[in-house]
C-alpha cells in the first residue's frame, strides 16, 4: 500500500466493481464511513483512530486471508559505507539517502589533491 494508508481501494464497498480492488467484495457500512472519514481528514491523528477503528473490524470479521506481505531486500558490497535503508515500502526508496553512499579509497583525483597547481 506505501507509506500512506489509505485501503480506501481495497476495502470501500464502491470498489467492488471492476475496475476496483476490492477483490473480496467486501462490504461494511461502517467500514466504508471509517475509510471515507479518514482519507477526507488532514489530521493525522484522526486518521490513525479511523484506521485503528477499520482494522479491529476488519480482524473480527476476517474477511480476506492475509498470506503475502512484500519485503524488500538488498544486498550492496561490504565496501560502499553509510547505506542505511530503513523501513522500505517501494523498491525506489532505496535510493533515497544514496549521496551519503561512499567508499573510503586512498587514492585522490589529481583535480581534488591542494598540491594541484594549474598552469596557463
Amino acid at each position: 500500500m506505501g507509506r500512506d494508508p489509505d485501503a480506501f481501494a481495497f476495502w470501500h464497498s464502491s470498489q467492488r466493481n471492476d475496475p476496483g480492488l476490492n477483490i473480496a467484495l467486501y462490504t461494511n457500512n461502517k467500514v466504508d464511513r471509517l475509510l471515507e472519514e479518514a482519507r477526507t481528514t488532514s489530521d493525522k491523528k484522526i486518521q490513525e483512530e479511523k484506521y485503528t477503528q477499520f482494522e479491529k473490524i476488519i480482524k473480527d470479521e476476517i474477511p480476506a486471508v492475509f498470506i503475502y506481505s512484500p519485503e524488500f531486500i538488498y544486498i550492496a558490497p561490504s565496501k560502499i559505507k553509510n547505506i542505511d535503508l530503513g523501513q522500505i515500502t517501494s523498491p525506489a526508496e532505496r535510493f533515497l539517502n544514496i549521496s551519503n553512499w561512499f567508499i573510503d579509497t586512498d587514492h585522490i583525483w589529481q583535480i581534488f589533491s591542494q598540491e594541484t597547481t594549474f598552469t596557463n
